[in-house]
């Protein structure tokens, strides 16, 4: 694919955007990019493509942030700071999902990864996000390789993670053959390229976050009902190339 570099993607940050994401295996992966090859460009940082990225998230001890998920709040958040290693930056990073169903993301650069925010000024921090920093502890962490697509003419973002992995402090979960597809779009429409190539495999929009199903993995006495039929999923697919 013709590249695309960090700044020139940058028009398509998409901070506030509509995200569709879609979970297969990674032999459907070689079979989408073989037929939409000429149809997007692909970042490249430094040389290196597919990126690496290193994620931690944060929750309170009762592990508030978790549950507003599992329960399906109107307005709930994710608190991460993610090492985008191959441009060597780290984004104390806020994602909120608002009553509308939109992601509205908002980013404070950091220089270096750090495991207490109450030490930061508190400016980090959205309105909308009412939980004291200084009870924000990680709990889980991910890292994995992801392929970054870019269409300016539709105004599409697409990014494709590969190589997954969850972990806990010592305890790392492989999800061998995975793969999470997001399309990141102002107003959702699959009349793209990838999204006709979806459609074609018969895949279709799922809700997954990684952060949700690694804190069901990783801490299995939290309830985690509402993530039972995806962790299944999960299972099933990863098992395929076992």
């Amino acid at each position: 694919m013709p590249t695309i570099s960090l700044d020139e993607i940058k028009a398509l940050s998409l901070l506030d955007r509509l995200d569709v994401k879609f979970i297969l295996h990674e032999q459907q992966l070689i079979q989408i990019l073989e037929r939409i090859c000429d149809r997007y460009r692909v970042l490249e940082i430094n040389g290196v493509r597919p990126g690496r990225y290193y994620t931690t998230y944060f929750d309170t001890p009762d592990f508030f942030l978790f549950h507003s998920h599992h329960n399906g709040l109107r307005v709930r958040h994710k608190v991460r700071w993610r090492w985008y290693i191959d441009s060597r930056l780290v984004f104390l990073e806020v994602k909120e999902k608002n009553n509308r169903e939109r992601t509205v993301k908002t980013r404070t650069i950091l220089p270096e990864p750090i495991s207490n925010l109450a030490d930061l000024p508190s400016t980090w921090k959205p309105p909308s996000l009412t939980v004291d920093p200084s009870l924000l502890k990680p709990v889980v962490w991910n890292r994995f390789r992801r392929i970054t697509l870019a269409d300016f003419e539709r105004h599409e973002r697409i990014t494709v993670d590969i190589g997954i992995e969850f972990g806990r402090e010592e305890q790392t979960i492989p999800m061998s053959g995975l793969v999470i597809v997001e399309v990141k779009q102002r107003k959702f429409s699959l009349s793209s390229p990838i999204g006709r190539e979806l459609h074609r495999l018969h895949l279709y929009p799922t809700h997954i976050s990684k952060y949700c199903v690694s804190m069901a993995m990783l801490y299995p006495e939290l309830r985690h009902n509402r993530f039972k039929p995806i962790l299944r999923r999960l299972s099933s697919l990863c098992s395929k190339g076992s």
